[in-house]
């Protein structure tokens, strides 16, 4: 396994800003802490791209995907309901427009991507065979999304302490929710999975960083 020279001092960076605002959630400067997550998320969204050995014009495209459809499904979610559910988000997560924070949509592209390298990484590990059937890759798309619907079952509680979003009108999370993760987040895994000039190389630190975000959220709580 060849390791890209970046991912160890990335890997120091995102630690180190993990396990401060854990810490720092638990303090009396917390506000301030939670202020810090537009920040926080942006600069793990630059390690991400810094640990790519290759950006070529699909994976910036990939990204301006992810970035569109995660926005637009949260705009439709909160300003109609048709998505989701009932919610509407803080003030936690920056600027907003339409009600939904801009940055809600790097959200989507980190976790989904992330996910999908962790799926990819794990499958090049046990099978050593980067070839893949039209039927693998179906199937490998459906456990990425079941993982990313996983993984909002997890930041939910925790993004609700943390003010990012309430959900509307008694707090609880209908299962409309997760059904939306699923469905969203399969189509969004689906040319990372079927574009092979989208994963030619493993993000190592992208798989890292997922992991480390989902102990993040269990702990925060």
């Amino acid at each position: 396994m060849k390791i890209y020279k970046p991912l160890y001092l990335s890997v120091f960076i995102a630690s180190l800003f993990h396990i401060s605002g854990l810490i720092g959630m638990m303090s009396e400067a917390r506000t301030w802490f939670i202020s810090m997550t537009p920040f926080t998320l942006l600069l793990m969204t630059s390690l991400i791209i810094w640990n790519e050995k290759i950006i070529n014009r699909q994976k910036i495209n990939y990204l301006i995907l992810c970035f569109s459809i995660g926005f637009l499904s949260e705009w439709i979610g909160t300003n109609t309901g048709y998505l989701f559910g009932d919610y509407t988000y803080g003030t936690a997560m920056g600027f907003k427009i339409g009600g939904v924070p801009v940055l809600i949509g790097i959200l989507w592209f980190v976790t989904v991507y992330s996910i999908g390298q962790t799926v990819l990484f794990v499958y090049k590990y046990l099978t050593k065979n980067s070839q893949r059937s039209v039927w693998v890759n179906f199937g490998l798309i459906n456990i990425a999304a079941a993982l990313t619907t996983l993984f909002d079952f997890t930041l939910e509680p925790a993004a609700i302490s943390l003010g990012y979003w309430q959900w509307l009108p008694d707090g609880n999370i209908p299962l409309f929710n997760y059904i939306c993760w699923y469905l969203i987040s399969g189509f969004l895994l689906t040319p990372l999975f079927m574009n092979k000039s989208l994963h030619h190389d493993v993000n190592y630190f992208a798989v890292f960083l997922i992991v480390l975000q989902t102990l993040f959220f269990i702990f925060v709580v």
